[in-house]
């Protein structure tokens, strides 16, 4: 097994502009095709559904301590 296979990919996860914090930043998913797989990480509070289409400006990241949305 050589380094590139053993390194472990992490996500980057942004900071929310008020909270200060990555902590409780999630992802927002767009799409048409939403399963039961994510609807049960929607209630888990891992990810935020959000609409159909997503526009250029939509925000991608949710902030579940402060409610705020922002790209990122």
């Amino acid at each position: 097994m050589n380094k590139q296979n053993s390194k472990i990919r992490r996500k980057i996860i942004p900071r929310c502009r008020y909270c200060k914090t990555n902590k409780y930043v999630i992802p927002i998913i767009y799409g048409f095709k939403i399963d039961k797989d994510l609807l049960e990480k929607e209630k888990e509070k891992k990810i935020k559904i959000g609409s159909i289409a997503r526009s250029i400006d939509a925000p991608n990241w949710h902030c579940k301590e402060c409610g705020s949305e922002f790209l990122r």
